[in-house]
């Protein structure tokens, strides 16, 4: 086996072992909104706590692990990759609180509004995903072992 395929696995190994624990980390956080409630935040800062907690544990963090860890890194085609997650996530997540937060306005103006954001949220992640598998594509068509 290849030195760069045998780091390949071991990456994707460790990206796994990276989920698992931000996972078991998101699964610690579900009593948060009710000790927020408890504690009497506003709703409007309950959502920031909440998803600034879940962008910075699900999107910025395995983003940035992504960035140092990848054996890949240095390669154009994963650099690409990279900067349009950096983009596209980030911003498809935020879409996704504002087509959520117009949406509970309640009005049929606000509806359509939330639903543009919504269909903005979803191009972006699929431009992202896109991006993804045109990467793992290009690795496999270079790769002698597959």
């Amino acid at each position: 086996m290849e030195p760069i395929e045998e780091s390949r696995q071991n990456y994707e190994g460790e990206r796994r072992r990276l989920n698992t624990q931000l996972g078991l980390m998101v699964f610690a956080f579900l009593p948060l909104p009710a000790i927020l409630i408890a504690i009497g935040l506003s709703p409007l800062k309950m959502l920031l706590v909440v998803a600034s907690l879940g962008m910075s544990t699900g999107i910025l963090y395995p983003l940035w692990w992504r960035t140092k860890h990848n054996p890949l890194r240095a390669s154009v085609v994963e650099r690409r990759a990279r900067r349009i997650a950096w983009i596209c996530r980030p911003g498809a997540f935020l879409c996704g609180i504002a087509a959520m937060l117009w949406w509970s306005l309640g009005s049929s103006g606000a509806e359509w509004v939330a639903l543009a954001f919504a269909v903005g949220a979803a191009l972006l992640l699929w431009f992202s995903y896109l991006s993804d598998k045109r990467l793992e594509q290009k690795l496999r068509s270079a790769s002698p072992w597959h």
